[in-house]
């Protein structure tokens, strides 16, 4: 069953955020992560939101796409948003640098592979 109209929404939508993550760190170091709070910000919020999109998909559209891995996107999401004193600036980096370009190549196969809107 294709995704309905709110998954293909919040698809595109977290695409458009897992973009921005990966535009924010291109070009810089894990070590602007102490130096530059505006980075980090920008960083966890764009993370938070590929998070908020990801935990609104339906259970069917992540079943039909198993390699996207859901759970820890919104469990990442779920720290930054409740639980920022448990934030780990490594693993932040880690998902900037090695994760998100992933999640855009991999958003960018599932959103075009979609059936136009009804």
């Amino acid at each position: 069953m294709p995704p309905d109209d709110e998954d293909r929404a919040s698809l595109v939508d977290m695409l458009g955020f897992a973009r921005e993550v990966v535009a924010f760190s291109r070009g810089r170091q894990r070590a602007d992560l102490d130096h530059d709070r505006a980075f980090l910000r920008a960083l966890e919020r764009a993370l938070e939101l590929v998070g908020e999109c990801a935990r609104r998909i339906s259970a069917g559209t992540r079943r039909a796409h198993p390699a996207v891995p859901w759970q820890d996107i919104v469990g990442m999401r779920n720290i930054i948003a409740h639980e920022y004193g448990r934030v780990d600036l490594d693993e932040i980096w880690k998902t900037a640098e090695r994760d998100a370009p992933r999640l855009v190549s991999a958003l960018e196969s599932i959103v075009a592979a979609l059936p136009p809107p009804r």
